[in-house]
């Protein structure tokens, strides 16, 4: 079995890249992680169709106000704003994954898109930022003890660039 995620980052990722958890490149996590006994490659045949068909590139977006998220809400994030975009490339990310009869098991009804703050940067209120691919990323792979790796990349409205792997 294995995890995975699908963010929005907010700098190119390639495919084969590693991170701890301290290096988390900042994105916006547009599907939470979810565990599948399917590989990287046909998550990524789904994920790479819906990225094609987006119809906006990059995705436009504002940072807002910041919040504290997480159980005893003690996480810094800056919640950003968009034309509804990001939801509706949610909703299309879900079904293609459902499709595949995976998902998150923890799915959150009331999304808000937003990017954590960490000790390396952060966004603050007032900036614009372009959201230009989707991106797998396999949480702790087993044989690393980083704690993602970039498995697909797919840029919003265009071609595939780089599939799983």
């Amino acid at each position: 079995m294995a995890r995975f995620v699908v963010v929005l980052p907010l700098s190119p990722l390639t495919v084969g890249d590693e991170f701890t958890v301290a290096q988390w490149p900042l994105h916006v996590t547009l599907v939470e992680p979810f565990d599948t006994q399917l590989d990287a490659e046909a998550l990524g045949s789904a994920l790479g169709d819906v990225a094609a068909a987006t119809g906006v590139r990059p995705i436009s977006v504002g940072v807002g106000e910041d919040a504290m998220f997480g159980p005893r809400r003690d996480i810094l994030v800056s919640l950003v704003r968009d034309g509804g975009e990001i939801a509706a490339l949610r909703t299309r990310a879900l079904a293609a994954l459902a499709e595949l009869d995976v998902g998150p098991a923890h799915t959150r009804f009331e999304f808000r898109p937003h990017v954590t703050a960490k000790r390396h940067g952060r966004v603050h209120r007032g900036e614009r930022l372009e959201l230009g691919a989707l991106v797998l990323v396999r949480l702790r792979p087993p044989e690393t003890s980083h704690h993602g790796r970039i498995q697909g990349s797919w840029p919003l409205g265009g071609a595939v660039e780089a599939g799983g792997g």
